[in-house]
C-alpha cells in the first residue's frame, strides 16, 4: 500500500486506467503482483531506460526476472510438513540433542491428538532422508564424527596420549579408508544422477578453490554452516579444485563428500581441473593417498574418490541469471543448456567432451596479454585465444563474456580457477568474479573468500582464517 500512496495519481485512477488499457487489447485484468526488488542490471553500459508514453504505470507492480511467479501468489499446490526431527543447538551452533519426534509421546511437546496423527505417520516418516541425516550411525556421519576427532586438540589428560589439532592421532587408517571407501560408493550413485547443469534458487553460498586446506574448510563451516547446511537457510555451491597442493585433500574430500550425502539438495561439487587422474598424479594428492593408506588401499581411496569427480556436474546456475564454473565460459558451444548433454561418467574429459574440457580450464584474458598480436587474433576468433598459460583451452575477452550472458540470458559469471590476493576478484565490466576459498596458498599471504547470491545482490565476503 505504501507504494500505491507514493505514485503520482491516486489509486482508482491507476487501476481504472490499467483496466481500461486492457480492455482496449481485449485482455483481461488481473489483479497486481506484489512488488518485489529490482533485479540486477543486465548492462553497467547502458543509461537507465527513460519510460516513454507507450509504457503504462502498471510496469510499477512488474515482477524481475528470475523471480518465481509464486512470489507475490499463494500456490495451493505446495504442502508444508513437520520434519523428522528436534534438535537442540548449544549457543556456540553446535546441535547437542536430536530428537525424533516420535520418540516424544507422552511428553508435553506433543499433544495426544499429534501423537495419534504421528504414530500414522511413522512408516513415511522413517522413509525420509533426514533419518539418516540425523543417524549418527550413518556413515556420513560417522566421517563428520571421525573428522571432529581428527581436528581437536586433546591434552592428554588422565594418562591418555596427547593429540595435536589437525591430527588423526592413534585411529586406525584402515578404518577411515573403509568408511571413505563405503561413502563413494553412495555418493557416486548421487551424483550420476544430478544434472551436468546444476539450476538453484539463491540464497547460495559460493565457494572456489580448497585444495586441501582443511583448516580454512573448518572456518568456513564455523562461519556459514555451524548448525550444518540441512538447518541452514541457504544451498552452498563449490566450484572445484578440492585436492592437491595442500596437505589435506583426503580430510577435504571426506568432509565434503559426507555433508552431500546428508543434504543432497542443499550442497553441490561442481567439477575442477584438478579432480583429474592426470592432474593429480602431476601433483600431490595420489601420493597423499599411498601416504595414508599405504600402496594397496591408498591407490583403492584413490580411484573410488576420482570415479566419484568423474560424475561430478560441469556447471551451475543461481536464479537462472548467474552463472557459476571452475574456470570459464565455453568456446565450443556457447548454449549453456548443451551441458546437460556431456556423457555421465566422464572419465576422460578432454577426449570425451571438449565442452567440459573448457568450462574446467579457460581463463579471462588479463591487460598482459593485450598486444597487438592478441587484440587482432581476439577479433578474429569471436574473443578467445589460445590458452598459453594453461597449455590448453583458450583465454576469453570481455566482448565474448558479453556475447555469452546476451546468449543465455544471464548477468554475470562466477568463477575460480586463480588464486586472488584479496579472496576474491571483479573483472570484465563487472560482470565476471573470480572467487578463491584456500588462503595462503602454496605459502602466499592471500586471503580466503566465498560469493553470497541473494535478494539479486552478489555479497564477497572475505573469511578470517588466522
Amino acid at each position: 500500500t505504501s507504494v500505491l500512496f507514493r505514485l503520482p495519481q491516486s489509486c482508482v485512477a491507476l487501476l481504472k486506467g490499467a483496466e481500461s488499457s486492457a480492455n482496449q487489447n481485449g485482455e483481461t485484468m488481473e489483479p497486481p503482483l506484489k512488488r518485489c526488488r529490482p533485479k540486477l542490471l543486465d548492462s553497467v553500459k547502458s543509461p537507465p531506460r527513460k519510460l516513454n508514453a507507450t509504457d503504462t504505470e502498471m510496469e510499477v507492480f512488474k515482477l524481475p526476472e528470475g523471480r518465481p511467479l509464486s512470489a507475490g501468489r499463494f500456490v495451493t499446490h505446495i504442502r508444508y510438513e513437520l520434519a523428522t526431527h528436534t534438535v537442540k543447538v548449544r549457543r556456540t551452533g553446535v546441535l547437542s540433542d536430536v530428537v525424533k519426534l516420535w520418540d516424544l509421546q507422552g511428553t508435553s511437546a506433543v499433544t495426544e491428538s499429534a501423537a495419534c496423527h504421528l504414530e500414522g505417520d511413522i512408516s513415511r516418516f522413517q522413509r525420509m532422508p533426514s533419518i539418516d541425516s540425523f543417524n549418527a550411525k550413518s556413515h556420513p556421519n560417522e566421517m563428520l564424527t571421525g573428522l571432529r576427532y581428527f581436528e581437536r586438540a586433546i591434552k592428554g589428560d588422565n594418562g591418555g596420549p596427547a593429540k595435536p589439532g589437525f591430527d588423526w592421532g592413534q585411529v586406525d587408517t584402515n578404518a577411515l579408508a573403509k568408511c571413505l571407501l563405503t561413502l563413494c560408493r553412495e555418493l557416486k550413485d548421487t551424483l550420476c544422477l544430478e544434472p551436468r547443469l546444476v539450476k538453484l534458487k539463491s540464497p547460495v553460498y559460493i565457494l572456489g578453490d580448497i585444495h586441501g586446506n582443511y583448516r580454512d574448510l573448518v572456518c568456513f563451516e564455523k562461519a556459514l554452516w555451524r548448525m550444518g547446511p540441512l538447518l541452514t537457510p541457504a544451498s552452498f555451491l563449490f566450484l572445484g579444485d578440492y585436492v592437491d597442493r595442500g596437505e589435506y585433500g583426503i580430510e577435504v574430500i571426506s568432509y565434503l563428500f559426507a555433508q552431500k550425502m546428508l543434504a543432497q539438495n542443499k550442497f553441490y561439487l561442481l567439477r575442477g581441473n584438478h579432480e583429474l587422474r592426470s592432474v593429480q598424479e602431476m601433483f600431490s594428492f595420489k601420493n597423499e593417498c599411498v601416504q595414508k593408506f599405504g600402496e594397496s588401499v591408498g591407490l583403492q581411496v584413490w580411484e573410488a574418490v576420482n570415479e566419484c569427480f568423474d560424475a561430478m556436474p560441469i556447471a551451475a546456475t543461481v536464479d537462472d541469471k548467474i552463472f557459476c564454473v571452475h574456470g570459464g565460459i565455453p568456446c565450443s558451444d556457447l548454449n549453456i543448456e548443451n551441458i546437460n548433454k556431456i556423457p555421465v561418467p566422464l572419465k576422460d574429459p578432454e577426449l570425451e567432451s571438449p565442452l567440459a574440457w573448457e568450462i574446467m580450464w579457460s581463463d579471462p584474458v588479463s591487460m598482459d596479454l593485450m598486444t597487438p598480436e592478441n587484440i587482432k587474433d581476439l577479433k578474429e576468433h569471436n574473443g578467445f585465444i589460445y590458452n598459453t598459460r594453461r597449455g590448453t583451452a583458450y583465454f576469453f575477452s570481455c566482448e565474448a563474456l558479453m556475447a555469452f550472458l546476451d546468449k543465455n540470458g544471464l548477468s554475470h559469471v562466477i568463477r575460480a580457477h586463480e588464486v586472488q590476493e584479496n579472496g576474491f576478484q571483479v573483472q570484465q565490466q563487472g560482470r565476471l568474479m573470480t572467487v578463491f576459498s584456500s588462503s595462503h596458498y602454496c605459502g602466499g599471504s592471500n586471503e580466503a573468500a566465498c560469493v553470497l547470491a541473494d535478494n539479486y545482490k552478489l555479497r564477497m565476503i572475505r573469511i578470517d582464517t588466522t
